[in-house]
């Protein structure tokens, strides 16, 4: 009698696990960008967002943490329960770079990837009432009266942009550090800066000229930006970002997200939105995401100390 109770609980118990987890997820999704609204990765994720909200069936909210270059928000979901409802969206600069410049808490190991959604070459850019013509004139300046060159916090992917043209060109540009986004366009606007690296979006977004493409094929999104290389110097400085889930979360929830991640990066809807901001899309699922991120981790690792930034 007793035995026959014990296999009856065992097997409920059972089929209410499987209920719980085909249920997943049962209440809101937080996901995390770490830097303030209005930033390079906070567009694509609201725009994500919104899409697998509708196809998950429950709220899918976007918080901002900003701080240190992303260190600040990141550690935070290191440190989150691995249950598939505290993700974050989070840039090259923020998962490769900072954990090398900074010996952060949390590294390689500390994610499991789920998407990447976007990706696409950075541009050299100014106000678009900037005397800086050219890149010829961006070299004078720099060597001359002074170019001010803004951006996220020391170690961002614009930081470590500076510094490559400075090495390229043979500049001495001062790096203004600020929060991000709508921080260095009111630098740049406001005469206190006079240039930046940022994504395709510059001029919708900010009304900015480009310079140059960083990257060694012009865009159709701009086919009047010369590249870097035209101009002398070879140049490809791309930023991506993605969809993450801190470590040791459910496999079940992993291939869950991961698929709706695909979808929503397919639909109509994001496909719509991101070609109206001007910004590129790049999906890769989970494996292949988790790989590719892996070994920029470890690439990206190599090229700071190459660089000097780390000892």
């Amino acid at each position: 009698m007793h035995k026959a109770l014990g296999i009856t609980a065992a097997i409920g118990l059972a089929l209410s696990s499987t209920v719980a987890l085909a249920e997943y997820p049962d209440r809101s999704v937080s996901v995390m960008v770490p830097f303030i609204a209005g930033g390079g990765a906070d567009v694509p994720a609201r725009f994500l967002a919104a899409e697998m909200e509708q196809l998950l069936g429950k709220s899918v909210v976007v918080t901002n943490v900003d701080g240190a270059g992303g260190t600040v928000g990141a550690t935070q979901l290191s440190n989150a329960k691995p249950d598939g409802y505290s993700l974050g969206f989070m840039p090259v600069g923020t998962t490769t770079t900072q954990p090398h410049l900074k010996k952060t808490s949390y590294n390689a190991d500390s994610w499991t990837p789920i998407c990447m959604v976007a990706s696409g070459p950075f541009y050299l850019v100014v106000a678009e009432d900037s005397p800086v013509k050219t890149l010829d004139d961006f070299v004078k300046k720099a060597n001359g009266e002074g170019l001010v060159f803004a951006g996220a916090g020391p170690g961002s992917m614009a930081h470590v942009t500076s510094v490559a043209l400075n090495s390229m060109l043979g500049t001495n540009m001062q790096y203004l550090p600020t929060k991000g986004g709508g921080d260095i366009a009111t630098e740049i606007n406001g005469g206190r800066a006079d240039a930046t690296a940022w994504f395709s979006d510059f001029d919708v977004k900010f009304g900015w000229r480009g310079i140059a493409i960083l990257s060694p094929e012009r865009s159709d999104i701009h086919p009047d930006v010369p590249t870097l290389g035209e101009l002398g110097h070879e140049a490809d400085i791309a930023v991506w970002m993605g969809l993450f889930a801190p470590a040791g979360t459910p496999d079940d929830v992993v291939a869950k997200l991961d698929a709706t991640c695909e979808e929503a990066v397919k639909s109509d809807g994001f496909t719509d939105r991101m070609a109206k901001a001007n910004r590129e899309i790049r999906h890769m699922n989970s494996a292949d995401f988790t790989t590719f991120f892996r070994n920029a981790y470890q690439s990206n690792g190599e090229l700071l100390k190459a660089a000097g930034l780390v000892k």
